[in-house]
């Protein structure tokens, strides 16, 4: 019997999509149909480098193709929740991009709106997916490598991203924080399957610009405290996350896209690898198969943690910008 494909159409052409192109090539149940973009030359010079069929020059045109399953978005921040609205309100199952939108109450609309359209929708997240996130969820919690866990450590340098037009006004989703914080965050809620009970933070920036820097502190319902920080200014601080227990510590570099994770126990270091040759494979053989099997929300990836990961970050930016953020609706 033939194998079933999911019909990718992708709402605009931003820098991601060459990786994410490669990452639904990979996947064998997976399918780019179409892509549009505000400029139909800049979708055509994509969908001809791609070998995509369908090149449009509007979202509303992509969004009424009926070839098309399910819609990727990496549209700007700003534009997510307006982005993914339009694709369920034309009944099409939804891959949105983190930040997942700007608010909680967006989110919590747009869950709502694919649960009344009947639609598949997530937040696009990588790491969950990952053969090497699996590894340490069973390093830690099935296997106790490190033996209790103590405490978490992460942290992230994202130098080049303040070169981004639109990236120093809160309004529209700029800011370190604003554009990294999901990774962290989840990362914590999916690996150690807990809550985050508690959670306070500070930012640098200049002005009234969006922040540069974020510091937090955070209290997991599992009882352990982490630490996060996040820099756009330099480029020395390595990004990973580090696990510390009363046996050792297990530390994952580029833990939202990484192949690889070091667990050191009695002052012994083991290095693993998982060979992959796209990080978004795995999330879209996982988006795919729910969508076949007629699922609404993911099993993984759910709501559950896109929403409290969105009241955490816009509670945050609500009390570092409160001026700017009652611009925002």
């Amino acid at each position: 019997m033939e194998r079933k494909v999911v019909r990718y159409g992708i709402m605009g052409a931003a820098s991601i999509v060459p990786r994410i192109i490669a990452g639904i090539h990979e996947s064998p149940n997976s399918q780019v149909v179409a892509i549009a973009a505000r400029n139909l030359e800049k979708a055509q010079k994509v969908a001809n480098q791609f070998e995509i069929p369908v090149a449009y020059g509007s979202y509303e045109e992509l969004c009424a193709d009926q070839n098309i399953d399910v819609i990727y978005i990496p549209l700007w921040n700003a534009g997510h929740y307006a982005g993914a609205k339009l694709a369920l309100q034309h009944h099409k199952n939804v891959l949105l991009e983190k930040p997942f939108t700007l608010t909680y109450a967006q989110a919590k609309d747009l869950f709502e709106l694919a649960r009344k359209q009947q639609c598949f929708l997530m937040e696009g997240q990588k790491a969950a997916f990952l053969p090497i996130t699996d590894q340490v969820r069973r390093q830690l919690l099935e296997q106790h490598a490190i033996g209790k866990i103590c405490g978490i450590t992460i942290q992230e340098a994202h130098p080049g991203i303040e070169k981004i037009p639109w990236f120093h006004d809160v309004t529209v989703g700029g800011g370190a924080f604003y554009g990294s914080a999901s990774y962290g965050l989840e990362y914590l809620q999916l690996v150690l399957q807990t809550d985050i009970v508690a959670y306070q933070g500070q930012v640098s920036h200049t002005a009234l610009q969006a922040d540069d820097q974020a510091q937090l502190n955070l209290k997991l319902k599992s009882g352990q405290l982490a630490s996060v920080f996040m820099t756009t200014l330099s480029q020395q601080v390595p990004s990973q996350i580090t696990f510390w227990g009363t046996k050792g510590s297990l530390t994952v570099p580029n833990y939202w896209k990484t192949d690889a994770y070091e667990l050191t126990v009695n002052q012994v270091t083991q290095k693993f690898k998982q060979t992959q040759k796209s990080e978004f494979v795995y999330e879209f053989n996982h988006v795919s198969e729910q969508i076949l099997n007629k699922q609404q929300a993911s099993s993984v990836m759910t709501p559950a943690i896109t929403l409290k990961t969105m009241k955490i970050i816009e509670g945050l930016y609500r009390q570092w910008f409160p001026t700017q953020m009652k611009k925002i609706r």
